[in-house]
């Protein structure tokens, strides 16, 4: 993210800028100052300053904001990080320790690609993922997106893991078919 002031910039927006973007880096706002952006906003909004933001940083915003939320209470609930015993009763099978880091860095971060080689467990390591968000934080509902031959293998995965009754969506088709039928567009 940078900043950039416009030749009307207030003084006292200039100056709380100057505090925060890194001038010698273009205006960037370096990553540890992340949490006094809110702050910086509010200079701005006193000023009665018009602040101009690119369609996405909104977004960027809240993404870092509730990474960096998801990490703290991640650091609350699992203080011992992938060796915390809390994680062995999470599935009905044990996660073997780089699998508790898989799984824990998915849920910090929001979103991931686990992309270890065959057969070291990605699919538990996203069920345990699903399964922390799902007690710790509230979501209800995880989208696997999986070749039509596999979706009854993650069902039952999710099943043998977790306990969970996992829904199917069905193939782009399928769902057509169905939308059309209650009458939707697709």
């Amino acid at each position: 993210m940078y900043f950039r002031a416009g030749t009307d910039c207030p003084p006292a927006v200039a100056e709380a800028a100057g505090g925060l973007f890194d001038a010698e880096h273009d205006g960037m706002l370096p990553d540890e100052r992340f949490g006094e952006l809110e702050r910086f906003m509010t200079v701005v909004s006193k000023c009665g300053h018009e602040l101009r933001a690119y369609d996405d940083a909104p977004d960027f915003i809240a993404g870092r904001r509730d990474a960096d939320r998801r990490a703290a209470k991640l650091e609350q609930l699992f203080q011992r990080g992938a060796a915390d015993p809390k994680l062995l009763g999470l599935l009905k099978v044990p996660l073997y320790p780089y699998q508790a880091e898989g799984a824990l860095f998915a849920v910090r971060t929001g979103r991931a690609l686990i992309a270890d080689d065959m057969g070291l467990g990605k699919t538990i390591q996203a069920i345990a993922a699903a399964e922390i968000l799902a007690r710790h934080f509230g979501v209800s509902k995880v989208l696997v997106v999986c070749p039509t031959s596999l979706k009854y293998q993650w069902q039952s995965e999710i099943m043998r893991f977790s306990g969970r009754e996992g829904e199917k969506c069905g193939t782009r088709d399928q769902r057509r078919s169905r939308a059309a039928a209650d009458g939707l567009r697709l």
